[in-house]
């Protein structure tokens, strides 16, 4: 599985855009792995619509996730506040991550 995440922060996409984020789940330790592979699966990843409406207003810090898994790409942009507790918990991992890639990078 290889994640693209990227997220903005002020106005969606027009203000500070951070560069992307490129995770190789291959390259997790086997826990991490597992573990963001579960929560792709809680979020229904690839059930959801490109674009993914906010609970309010749209001049938040938004999100664009591209994954690639087994042969299927899908991706979608979210803005904060995001809905659904599964797709929170797959963007806060996400950010965890990218985190972490960075400071490796």
């Amino acid at each position: 599985m290889r994640v693209r995440f990227q997220n903005s922060e002020g106005l969606v996409f027009l203000s500070r855009v951070v560069p992307p984020v490129t995770i190789d789940a291959g390259t997790l330790a086997e826990d991490d792995r597992r573990s963001l592979e579960q929560l792709v699966k809680d979020a229904r990843f690839f059930d959801l619509p490109a674009t993914v409406p906010a609970l309010r207003g749209a001049h938040q810090p938004g999100y664009h996730i591209t994954i690639e898994d087994g042969g299927r790409q899908h991706s979608i942009s979210v803005s904060d506040p995001v809905q659904g507790p599964a797709l929170r918990r797959l963007i806060e991992r996400l950010r965890e991550i990218g985190a972490a890639e960075s400071v490796r990078s």
